[in-house]
């Protein structure tokens, strides 16, 4: 993938020198950018309205949220009655310099989900994309940080980033990083840096940054991938069936303890927990969680399916017997004699898990269709083949 649509891979000195460290910019680091997102892929996506509702269509006018009210209307479809971003609304408020958020983009798009896939891999972390359009001279957001690594492809038009001194220590989604804006403006600090983002660029934002971003030209389109990794703080909830097992975990604390209870209450709940957290099983549930933590990223693939033909299912309870010149399907005590014709083609189909229209047509070239289908028909109607 990263030959298809990467110029380059990031490279060992990414991940040795910013990762999770420092801000980067990658100069033309994709391939055809306009063939992943352009203005008109971004009509195209938008004109499927169906798709898009108040979760994953935002838009913002100059650091405010609009509301979803004011640019939706109701729409009637094969679903029912839903309230869908409207054309002509939308539009208007475009042309008033407003910009649009559209969450989850990536699966929507083929070639943003091979990116996507491609930073799980890299970062072993979960991804989630968003695309951000705006016009020229109107900010979405203003100094702000995010909970999470930000890859940031640029695409269409061109856009400022401005990159604060400020670095939030390890944020997560809890109130107490729920900053104001003005109180934002003040932790973010001096500005050290910015960056001109052109079709094809890459922006790397590492966790808690401070930054924001203003469309130099008309019609910027940039798609943020957020990448979040697991944390020690993800395993307690893993646990939590653990200690809800454990005996102690369970008991009363008695309201009339002293202090010393109290102590020796606190010196067994460290033991309790220093067990659970030091035991082999918890090491095994760690390890599965970190390998589990990406999303699982599959794409239909109808059209393989289409040239394999039917696939069908052997049971393997059945078993093929040759005996004094003659062939038999057994299953337990049960048997029934198979006609000579179909003799090597159901010991084919009988020593694998499966097989598909094209695997028994390639290897029986010689074997008439009719042979095939009525073989096959007659194994199908035993219950043989599922």
């Amino acid at each position: 993938m990263s030959k298809e649509i990467f110029k380059e891979p990031l490279g060992d000195n990414f991940f040795s020198n910013n990762f999770g460290k420092k801000y980067i910019h990658k100069r033309e680091f994709v391939n055809n950018a306009n063939s992943v997102v352009s203005l008109d892929i971004l009509d195209d996506m938008l004109s499927k309205s169906n798709i898009w509702n108040n979760k994953n269509f935002k838009m913002m006018l100059d650091q405010k949220t609009i509301n979803f009210n004011d640019y939706s209307s109701l729409s009637i479809d094969i679903t029912g009655s839903n309230n869908r971003p409207d054309v002509d609304k939308v539009q208007r408020l475009v042309s008033k310099g407003a910009s649009i958020i559209l969450n989850d983009i990536e699966k929507y798009n083929t070639n943003l989900l091979k990116i996507s896939d491609e930073l799980q891999t890299l970062t072993q972390g979960r991804c989630q994309g968003n695309l951000y359009f705006s016009m020229a001279s109107h900010k979405a957001f203003g100094p702000h940080f995010d909970l999470h690594d930000v890859f940031a492809f640029h695409f269409e038009g061109e856009k400022v980033w401005n990159i604060y001194e400020n670095i939030e220590d390890s944020p997560i989604n809890h109130p107490i990083f729920r900053i104001s804006s003005e109180e934002r403006i003040k932790r973010a600090g001096k500005l050290v840096d910015q960056v001109t983002l052109k079709p094809g660029d890459l922006l790397y934002i590492p966790r808690g940054q401070y930054h924001d971003a203003l469309a130099s030209k008309n019609g910027a389109i940039h798609v943020a991938f957020g990448l979040t990794y697991f944390k020690p703080i993800d395993l307690m909830s893993s646990l939590w069936e653990k200690f809800i097992l454990n005996d102690f975990m369970r008991q009363d604390i008695q309201l009339n303890s002293n202090k010393n209870d109290l102590r020796v209450t606190l010196d067994k709940f460290s033991k309790e927990i220093v067990d659970i957290i030091t035991s082999e099983e918890t090491l095994e549930i760690l390890n599965t969680n970190i390998h589990n933590w990406p999303y699982k990223i599959k794409e239909y693939s109808i059209k393989s399916l289409v040239l394999e033909g039917i696939r069908y299912d052997v049971d393997k309870s059945v078993r093929f017997e040759r005996k004094d010149n003659k062939s038999f399907l057994v299953s337990g005590k049960n048997f029934v004699e198979v006609p000579k014709q179909y003799c090597d083609l159901t010991q084919y189909i009988l020593d694998r898990e499966f097989v598909t229209d094209r695997l028994i047509l390639t290897e029986f070239k010689n074997t008439s269709k009719s042979i095939i289908t009525e073989c096959i028909e007659n194994l199908t109607n035993m219950k043989v083949l599922k």
